[in-house]
Order: C-alpha cells, then sequence, then structure tokens
C-alpha cells in the first residue's frame, strides 16, 4: 500500500495518539475495538472484522467494525469459518501473532485509498503485543483463583463425597473466575450441573456429538443448542472419564447474538479462557479419581493405598505427575529450603514416535525415567511435566553442584544404550530458586534455559 494517512489519522500526533490508545487498552475487546477503528479509518471507511482462530484451525467472529453497516452489506464478512473461507474471500488481510503461533486474522475488503502499509503492520504489532501482554496479566490473575481453589479441592477430596459435592462446594468460585453462568460435569453416563445450563436432553444430545466427532480434542467450543458452551475432556493417563462444561449467554460481540444466521460465526470465548480450562479439568480429573480411591479406602484399606499414590503418579513413568510436582515446587517455595529445578526433554523425540511408533516411544520415556532417577541423589526428585518433558527438584545444591549434576545427566543419556537404533540426547534448562520468586517465574527461567539449549544446538546444559 502507499499514500498518505487519512483525514482521521493524519499526523504523527493523530497516530501516536492512537497507538497510545492501543497499549492502555485493559481488555482484549477493548482493543480489537480500537484497531478495528483505527483501521476503519486508515482504509477510507472499509468494514474491518476480527477472527481469532481455534486449536482445530476453525474460525471464529472476535469483534467487527461498523456493525450496523457490515450487518448490512458486508455478510459475507461474518460468515467465514475457516482460512480458506478466508483466501476465497480476496480480503486484504493480516495476521495477529499470539505467543507461539498466529493467534488471529484481521480482514477488511481492500480499499482504493489506504494510509501506508508501515503505519497499518506498526498498528497490529503493537496490537500483538498488547494482546500478549493482556493474555498473560489475566493469566496470572486466573491462575492465583485456580490455585487457590486447586489447594481447596486438594483438602476436600476425603470431606467430599460425590461430584455434586465438589460443584456445591466450588462451582460457584469456578464460575466467577471464568465469567460463566453454568457448569456441568458429564461422568459415567450421569449429568452434574451447577449454575445456568442447558437441559439435559440437550447436553446429552451434544455429548454424543462430542464422543462421535470430538474424542480426540483436548477442548470444543459448542454450537447450535449449546451455543455459549465450551467443553473440555476429563483426562487421567489418556483415559477419558467424562466432559467438563461451561456455559455462558453472551458472546464477545454481544450486539450480532440476535442475527441467528451467525449464530455459528460467533465466538464466546478467547484462547486463554479454553487453556485455563484445560487446567480445571484436569485438577478435576485428578480431584474425582482421587475421590473414588477415598470411597474404596472405606471398603479396602489395601486397595485404597495403591489407588491413592495414582493421585500423585504419573502411570506410564512412575514418577511424580504434573499436578504433584506444582504442588511440590509450591511448597518449597514457601518454605526457606533453597533448591535448583532442571527441566529438561528428549531432543528429537517426534522422529522417534514418527520412526517407531508411539509404544516405543512410551518404552524410551519409561526408560529415560528410570535412567535419570538412577541418577539422582536420595533428596533429588523427578517428574513428569508433559509429553516428553521432564522437572528435577533438587533441594540443597549451590549452581556449580547443580550444574554437575545436569551435565552428569546429559553424558550418562548420551552414553545409555536404548531399545532404538541411534544415540539420544536431552537438553537441560537450569535455575536456582530465588528470594521472593514465585512458581511461575522459576518455572519461566527453567523452560527458557532449555529453549536456549536447544537453539544453542541440543544436548547441553543452559543456566537461566
Amino acid at each position: 500500500m502507499s499514500g498518505t494517512l487519512s483525514p482521521s489519522v493524519q499526523n504523527i500526533d493523530n497516530l501516536c495518539h492512537e497507538l497510545a490508545l492501543l497499549c492502555g487498552s485493559a481488555t482484549p475487546v477493548e482493543l480489537f475495538e480500537l484497531l478495528a477503528k483505527t483501521l476503519h479509518a486508515l482504509t477510507q471507511g472499509q468494514p474491518v472484522a476480527l477472527y481469532r482462530r481455534l486449536s482445530t484451525g476453525n474460525l471464529r467472529l472476535a469483534y467487527c467494525y461498523p456493525l450496523e453497516s457490515t450487518l448490512a452489506s458486508h455478510h459475507a464478512l461474518l460468515a467465514i469459518h475457516c482460512y480458506d473461507d478466508l483466501a476465497a474471500s480476496e480480503l486484504q488481510l493480516y495476521e495477529l501473532h499470539g505467543e507461539h503461533e498466529v493467534w488471529g486474522y484481521i480482514g477488511h475488503p481492500s480499499a482504493v485509498y489506504a494510509g501506508p502499509s508501515k503505519w497499518i503492520q506498526l498498528l497490529i504489532d503493537i496490537a500483538s503485543q498488547r494482546l500478549r501482554l493482556l493474555k498473560a496479566e489475566r493469566m496470572t490473575t486466573r491462575q492465583l483463583g485456580l490455585k487457590s481453589r486447586r489447594r481447596l479441592l486438594s483438602r476436600d477430596i476425603k470431606r467430599l463425597t460425590s461430584i455434586d459435592d465438589i460443584l456445591h462446594h466450588h462451582g460457584a468460585s469456578w464460575c466467577d473466575i471464568f465469567q460463566a453462568e453454568g457448569i456441568a460435569l458429564a461422568y459415567q453416563g450421569d449429568l452434574h450441573c451447577f449454575g445456568e445450563c442447558p437441559s439435559n436432553h440437550r447436553l446429552f444430545h451434544q455429548l454424543q456429538q462430542l464422543n462421535q466427532h470430538n474424542a480426540h480434542d483436548e477442548i470444543a467450543e459448542l454450537n447450535g443448542s449449546c451455543q455459549g458452551g465450551l467443553a473440555a475432556q476429563l483426562c487421567v493417563a489418556n483415559a477419558s472419564l467424562g466432559w467438563l462444561f461451561l456455559f455462558r449467554q453472551q458472546p464477545l460481540l454481544p450486539t450480532l447474538v440476535a442475527d441467528t444466521t451467525l449464530q455459528d460465526s460467533l465466538s464466546y470465548w478467547m484462547p486463554l479462557e479454553a487453556s485455563m480450562m484445560i487446567e480445571l479439568a484436569d485438577d478435576l480429573a485428578v480431584a474425582i479419581t482421587a475421590q473414588e480411591v477415598v470411597h474404596v479406602n472405606r471398603q479396602l484399606t489395601k486397595t485404597n493405598q495403591r489407588l491413592e499414590g495414582l493421585a500423585h503418579t504419573d502411570p506410564l513413568t512412575k514418577c511424580w505427575n504434573r499436578y504433584y510436582t506444582e504442588l511440590v515446587i509450591d511448597d518449597l517455595i514457601h518454605s526457606s529450603v533453597g533448591f535448583a529445578m532442571l527441566m529438561f526433554d528428549i531432543d528429537d523425540f517426534k522422529k522417534i514416535n514418527d520412526t517407531y511408533g508411539h509404544a516405543t516411544g512410551d518404552d524410551i520415556l519409561r526408560d529415560m525415567s528410570h535412567l535419570v532417577q538412577e541418577t539422582l541423589r536420595h533428596d533429588d526428585h523427578l517428574g513428569r511435566w508433559g509429553g516428553e518433558e521432564f522437572v528435577i527438584v533438587s533441594k540443597g545444591l549451590d549452581q556449580d553442584t547443580s550444574l554437575k549434576l545436569a551435565n552428569r545427566l546429559c553424558h550418562n543419556v548420551e552414553q545409555h544404550a536404548f531399545s532404538i537404533a541411534g544415540q539420544l540426547t536431552i537438553s537441560i534448562g537450569l535455575t536456582l530458586a530465588q528470594p521472593g520468586d514465585q512458581p511461575r517465574q522459576l518455572l519461566e527461567r527453567a523452560d527458557q534455559g532449555m529453549y536456549l539449549a536447544k537453539m544453542a544446538g541440543k544436548n547441553q546444559v543452559v543456566l537461566c
């Protein structure tokens, strides 16, 4: 694009003012509104639509401007469901980048006259950065809320005797955290509801569709009679226990809710909220499993002792699971005990699964866990963080000793004869707990170290 700025943003002062407004946006929706209005001015009045990208690759409408004229004359702009629709529409497109990938797209009809592309790109870049910051801020606030409820839920496992009890004691807090009107749990053929939810008939019909078409999806935004719902699987050890549902009545763009032709295009949830819901579903899956363990304990103490350990242990590798690892890290940070954290994963693990199959990949994970635990001291503990990622918590080590431990792990893995042809290596991020650290800061430093180790050529240790 070329030319001068349109009249509403025709000088640097006005443009700086628009950028300042973007930087000061308090919510994602406010950010979308300011960005759309500014682009509308830069393109001499072209309607602007913003779509967010779902994990499935589909698109949902998050915002459009101006609303009235867009509805009247550019209905096709609002009925886009996937990237192929966007490509076929011949719209002028811009990408909004999230933390790791494309968050969504901004589109408008090509304008005969528009502001210089460098100013438009600057607006998009600033908006992307502000969106990432807002997501991080909201993630922190909601994680604190969920962490508080997680501790209460963990303490309540032996006191609460049913899923209905769990929802009665914690449902209002969860709805408040997610700004939802209702929450439902589908477990072993039964429905348990709190707040305002669709009828059981609608929910059972939705469950049938989810189990048929979304059996492998971690999370799904619902359409049809359950529009406004977000569903996440309850899983333990890769086994599906059921589904968790959250419901809200207003989409991100509430003015469009009356247009029935656009119902399936509207977005009710932000990606941040979806990722937070997955955490809640994981907590509930563990809580429900642990609750059943407690029930069995009242009948068979010996059986209960075995099952209760499952709440803390990863079934595949027999080391700590992520849930218990997070609890231990949190307890250590709030104590006076100094400790080091090592985060590592297996280099090029995807190639192993692709080449030899997932059964062999599972064998490698089991062997890796056994090998690492043989290398660690009695006070060192290993937890599986997810996939091929592991976390080691090592109490009482200084920097030099921690580095020696981490390098010894790299060496031992490199020299070990695994059950596949070829050599395996790991990349390790190392950090030491500092006064005033929060668990998230500690994990981010370790994760950054692991990332830098990979970027530097893998099979090495980076201290952060």
